[in-house]
């Protein structure tokens, strides 16, 4: 086995499991996208209002990113299960908490997004978002302000989290 086989299986990081939404081959640049217009440039994603108009006039190539390709086909890589008696009793703050995570991860990383925010019936409310390091920094910061019971789970098989956060 080479080495970098090995450095990837101590890191966790296994072939089988990278995002397979984040292919660079493609995608050509510059590259923006129709839907929420990032533009793909020197291999990465980013908002430019000028860059976009400039691009638009010259006629840049148009393509979905990663992000709004995932939140088209509901295709989740994290997953936030949040229940319990403090929810209902504090749920717009708790969701407005979770909005702000959202609006500063995007700010880092333009394709870190919530796909969806569904409550059932029985008061839970299930989050699902682009990247498993969005659900992370969400359940952290649930955790620091709220406190609650919160639980990690990674999935072996493929690159999903799963985070259930409760409190009484």
């Amino acid at each position: 086995m080479s080495r970098k086989g090995k450095y990837y299986i101590r890191r966790g990081v296994r072939p089988h499991q990278q995002d397979p939404y984040l292919l660079r081959a493609a995608y050509k640049e510059p590259t923006v996208c129709p839907t929420c217009k990032l533009i793909y440039h020197n291999k990465r994603w980013f908002w430019n209002d000028e860059l976009l108009k400039e691009l638009e006039e010259h006629g840049a190539h148009r393509q979905k990113c990663p992000a709004c390709r995932k939140i088209e086909d509901r295709y989740p890589m994290g997953i936030l299960h949040l229940s319990g008696k403090f929810l209902s009793e504090h749920k717009e703050d708790i969701l407005r908490l979770l909005t702000n995570e959202e609006k500063r991860a995007m700010e880092k990383n333009p394709l870190e997004r919530v796909i969806k925010t569904d409550e059932t019936e029985d008061g839970m409310i299930s989050v699902e978002t682009t990247s498993e390091s969005l659900v992370l920094r969400m359940g952290r910061i649930l955790t620091r302000a709220y406190a609650g019971e919160v639980e990690y789970k990674f999935s072996d098989t493929q690159k999903l989290v799963r985070v259930e956060w409760k409190r009484e």
